[in-house]
């Protein structure tokens, strides 16, 4: 998975599941169409059954027609930058510990040292693999394959 793919999904709810990602939205169209052809002609085939759960995230639990999907675009979550927080937090708890004299411990922390502080955190997410593995969907776009000259019903 990576920014600007595209994937599908069954249905429009908040949680997108299926495990193939597209690199144009015609490919992933393309896919969905056919997988739900496929499905259609042939409900009781167990390979198109899995290829819609692992493409779509759909369980069919009846034999009926399924025409219609969902087709989303990956916008890939960023690891925030949270350095004057944490410079912050770190100062508050000193000046708790000490009282006043420590008022103004941190503060001509340079903008130059904040970013290597948080090129330091981001280094250190991402060699202990905890940079971010969600992603939202943005440009979700309903299909339905009966508008499509080639599909009949």
């Amino acid at each position: 998975m990576k920014q600007g793919q595209w994937m599908l999904n069954g249905s429009d709810y908040e949680r997108w599941d299926s495990s193939t990602f597209f690199d144009t939205e015609d490919e992933a169209i393309n896919r969905g169409i056919h997988l739900l052809e496929k499905y259609n002609n042939n409900p009781q085939n167990e390979k198109t059954r899995n290829q819609l759960m692992d493409d779509l995230a759909l369980y069919p639990d009846d034999n009926e027609p399924i025409y219609g999907f969902y087709v989303g675009q990956i916008e890939e979550v960023g690891f925030p930058d949270r350095t004057d927080d944490l410079l912050e937090r770190i100062s508050e708890d000193v000046c708790d510990e000490v009282g006043d004299y420590a008022e103004d411990y941190l503060d001509d922390v340079t903008d130059e040292h904040k970013k290597e502080l948080q090129e330091l955190i981001y280094s250190w997410a991402k060699q202990r693999d905890y940079l971010p593995s969600c992603f939202l969907i943005r440009e979700i776009e309903e299909i339905d394959i009966r508008n499509f000259e080639e599909v009949a019903e």
